[in-house]
């Protein structure tokens, strides 16, 4: 029978990176630490890291498997709190992306408050990188791994990806392009955070990736900005689906080359320390999930 202990030595390990650093954190030996691990894989009958004195390496049957556990240890938090009768009370501090912010996380948000009235949100709206120390975060909702390698990245959907798109006034005045290639041709509206990858959107076929750098007149910043420009027919944005998901529903914008891949764009939510993953943000992250797999 699966022990409970050992799928948290197993969530911890995968946080961690280091058999010794998960035994400090639960007060046990090494050893200890190892026989959970082998206690677990022999009853999935898997292997699902892979041991060197220096790393641990999720297999592929490891990283299929760690979503599952991490789930069912946030479950179990969750049932601890309904049979205790323990109300959740705090405050928690997140920054949030601007379009995302405003647009789909804000109703969330309200929800979420109402459910658990004891916790205060301060929600720090911005595309910029979010700097854990310098402003007192508690967790950052974003798009994609940290470039922090150090941080501990909880997925909130998996499968989000980005969505190229224009208004229909833009595409009746310049047309609409086909293939990826015919964008270099286009006004587009591009991301300026400092990275030059941001001029180059990629898309698949076939199993190639074709990339293009664009160009366009107007560059932001700020994502919002951007999907704004693109509903006044300015150019077009290459977002993240869940920033346009209601233009498109709505018919304000149109998608684009609907026969490529585009670029995939995990949401997650991203803390400092597993410490800091306590109970309240544990009811954030699962409430989100639960709502965003819904589309509510």
């Amino acid at each position: 029978m699966m022990k409970f202990f050992d799928v948290k030595v197993f969530v911890l390990a995968c946080e961690l990176k280091n058999l010794s650093a998960v035994a400090r954190e639960l007060y046990i030996t090494p050893a200890a630490t190892s026989a959970a691990l082998k206690r677990l894989e022999s009853e999935l009958n898997t292997r699902l890291l892979q041991r060197s004195t220096r790393s641990l390496t999720l297999t592929q049957s490891g990283a299929d498997f760690l979503p599952h556990a991490r789930k069912s240890l946030e479950m179990l938090e969750v049932g601890r709190q309904a049979i205790s009768g323990d109300k959740l009370r705090g405050n928690i501090t997140l920054s949030v992306p601007s379009d995302l912010g405003r647009n789909t996380l804000l109703t969330h948000f309200i929800a979420f408050q109402e459910r658990y009235p004891g916790i205060k949100l301060t929600i720090k709206v911005s595309d910029k990188y979010a700097d854990f120390y310098s402003q007192n975060l508690d967790a950052s909702i974003r798009y994609g791994e940290p470039e922090d390698s150090a941080l501990i990245c909880l997925p909130i959907i998996r499968s989000a990806q980005r969505e190229l798109c224009a208004s229909p006034e833009y595409l009746r005045r310049f047309g609409t392009p086909i293939t990826p290639e015919e964008l270099v041709e286009h006004h587009c509206l591009h991301f300026s955070g400092g990275d030059s990858l941001t001029s180059h959107w990629r898309f698949y076929k076939n199993l190639s990736t074709i990339s293009v750098k664009v160009s366009g007149d107007h560059l932001s910043d700020n994502g919002d900005y951007l999907r704004l420009l693109a509903l006044k027919g300015v150019g077009i944005a290459y977002k993240t689906g869940l920033d346009v998901q209601q233009d498109i529903a709505a018919g304000r914008l149109i998608s684009l080359l609907p026969d490529y891949g585009k670029e995939k764009s995990p949401l997650n939510m991203v803390v400092a320390h597993r410490k800091s993953y306590d109970s309240n943000l544990v009811a954030l992250r699962t409430f989100l999930v639960e709502r965003l797999a819904k589309g509510v």
